[in-house]
């Protein structure tokens, strides 16, 4: 089936599509050419099956950003299918949630779980029958607003400082942060850092030595860019 279709991943920035994609390739021979990331896609570019990937890891829940939840809605109403990404890592309390989530926008939408970045044997898409769009679809509607984006390079930061700085733009202030990513020197860690910021949650490791680091990569709408560039600099100070 997935030989004669091309497939769109939706999603929330940072839910794991780019890895989806590569997987997908990878372990159902799919050519790259079939598999569309959001933000690759164009006007002219066809859809047959459209799939919301959501990293189920955290919830939406005390988010005070109400646009990341109403972006996702639509995403979902509009797809054939929904891949619950990261469910190796989840805990059930959130699995249980974003059934809960998913099934309040549509009832009869397919799921499936995708555990270590694999996805489940013979799998061969979702059955377009099982699933039907709104009457006002639109598949311009697929193709996500440009995300502001503003990088930073920096030299060792505090890395506690940055994020609960980051963190408290989001909860206090308001800002629409939906996207963070960075690799830096910290004063905490002799091993580089890899930030990974999505709308909902902040993860950090360990970055491979070998990639570029020093910069902070800050994506979203309505940011400020001055007030982010202070949370930096502050970030940057020894205490």
């Amino acid at each position: 089936m997935l030989e004669e279709v091309t497939v769109c991943l939706t999603g929330l920035p940072g839910s794991g599509k780019h890895r989806l994609k590569a997987a997908l390739c990878h372990q159902l021979s799919v050519d790259d050419s079939q598999v569309r990331v959001d933000g690759e896609l164009e006007n002219s570019t066809v859809c047959h099956q459209i799939w919301c990937v959501i990293d189920i890891r955290s919830t939406l829940q005390g988010l005070p950003d109400m646009t990341v939840e109403a972006h996702l809605e639509k995403l979902v109403k509009k797809a054939d299918g929904v891949l619950f990404n990261f469910a190796e890592a989840a805990e059930l309390d959130a699995q249980s949630y974003w059934s809960k989530w998913v099934r309040k926008q549509s009832k009869e939408i397919p799921i499936v779980r995708i555990l270590n970045q694999r996805f489940p044997e013979n799998s061969t898409g979702f059955d377009l029958t099982k699933v039907s769009r709104p009457a006002d679809f639109q598949q311009a509607d697929l193709i996500p607003k440009a995300l502001e984006t503003f990088l930073f390079e920096v030299g060792t930061i505090h890395l506690e400082h940055l994020l609960m700085g980051l963190d408290s733009s989001k909860q206090n202030l308001g800002m629409k942060i939906w996207r963070v990513q960075a690799v830096v020197d910290t004063f905490e860690y002799e091993n580089l850092v890899a930030i990974e910021g999505t709308p909902n949650r902040w993860d950090t490791y360990a970055a491979d030595p070998k990639q570029p680091s020093g910069w902070i990569k800050i994506q979203g709408f309505e940011l400020q860019q001055a007030w982010l560039n202070e949370i930096i600099q502050a970030s940057s100070c020894r205490t």
